[in-house]
């Protein structure tokens, strides 16, 4: 083939650097929207650029015969190749010209960087338009059924707006992250045992994080102690509140990398009747509050009644494989339901599998 020498000042070697602005708008014009579509083995860069990594130093009838493009077609590639430093073309002695392909990494690389660049200049101009989006939004009142909140102190206030306002019965899913401060929990605390002492009605579901939580803890026994009913799960989907099932406070990130979190303020409508019916399955899958799991211990005997409950049998077929009478086993039935907190059998089930009675 002879040697080749290089058209210009340009080394093979030298680093791939990212894609200009201005040549990535030539480029999209042209047909290469970015440095990515040279490893798209269907389009006709992707195939230049593939021929000249398996055939480096061709000439353009061999990259044509490789490809099964016209030289046409393969010479306009070469071209917008080369204006990306994808390509570098060279010339042999007699003056034909040859090309050949920079390292693929070099150009993943190359790319990598461009969008990286891109991204933060995204996120850059997100971060200006958001007082904005906010601002504005704020100042349009948003009165429909479904409105957006977009700060923490706002949706607090909306949470304790819905404890204060509530005329029969509150519904509650609390989980972490937390977002207010021990002072407003106590508040909160105060104000929703002045409510339960008005007669509002509280079930409230708990993260089983609140075990490990002391202030948290002493909260919710003293809210329990006025009436409250309270469970936990080990990882409940949402940040929620309703009440009297007709408005509603629905967290949907609170992403603490973030200042403030993003929530929907909710009356009546197909989604609130969602979230009811949402908290209504969560509350039969939960487990009461234990602060004592050790007085949680069964027998053999409740054990066993678990165990055939869950298998199906009937109270007599129970009493008959245990040899007890129909009324005791009746009885510790009725015991093991109230101590799991279930309104059926298979809830009993499932809340002893939880605790690790089975």
């Amino acid at each position: 083939m002879g040697t080749l020498a290089l058209r210009s000042t340009e080394s093979i070697d030298r680093p791939i650097l990212a894609t200009p602005a201005g040549l990535q708008g030539e480029l999209r014009a042209s047909g290469v929207t970015e440095l990515a579509d040279i490893f798209e083995p269907e389009s006709i860069h992707g195939r230049v650029y593939a021929a000249l990594v398996h055939r480096p130093r061709s000439g353009l009838a061999d990259i044509a015969r490789h490809t099964g493009l016209s030289e046409t077609e393969v010479e306009n590639a070469l071209d917008e190749l080369c204006g990306l430093r994808a390509v570098i073309r060279l010339t042999d002695p007699d003056g034909t010209p040859r090309w050949d392909a920079h390292a693929p990494e070099s150009l993943s690389e190359a790319e990598a960087r461009r969008r990286r660049q891109e991204i933060s200049t995204m996120h850059a101009a997100a971060a200006r338009l958001s007082e904005t989006f906010r601002s504005v939004r704020r100042s349009q009142g948003w009165n429909g059924l479904i409105s957006p909140v977009f700060e923490r102190a706002e949706l607090l206030a909306d949470f304790e707006s819905l404890h204060a306002n509530a005329d029969g019965s509150v519904k509650m899913v609390e989980r972490s992250p937390h977002l207010s401060d021990p002072e407003r929990d106590s508040r909160i605390s105060e104000l929703k045992q002045a409510r339960m002492a008005e007669g509002v009605r509280y079930r409230i579901l708990y993260q089983d994080t609140i075990y490990q939580d002391a202030d948290r803890l002493r909260h919710t026994l003293a809210t329990n102690a006025r009436g409250a009913q309270a469970r936990t799960l080990p990882d409940p989907p949402f940040k929620l509140i309703i009440a009297d099932n007709e408005r509603a406070s629905l967290v949907l990130h609170t992403d603490e990398r973030r200042p403030d979190p993003m929530a929907l303020r909710i009356n009546g409508s197909p989604l609130l009747d969602m979230l009811i019916r949402s908290f209504d399955v969560l509350w039969t899958l939960s487990a009461p509050i234990s602060v004592q799991p050790e007085a949680d211990e069964l027998d053999e005997r409740d054990r066993a009644i678990l165990t055939m409950m869950g298998m199906g049998a009937t109270d007599d077929t129970i009493a008959r494989r245990l040899g007890m009478s129909r009324r005791t086993v009746v009885r510790r039935t009725a015991r093991l339901l109230e101590r799991l907190g279930a309104s059926t059998r298979f809830q009993a089930g499932v809340q002893a599998i939880r605790r690790g009675w089975l």
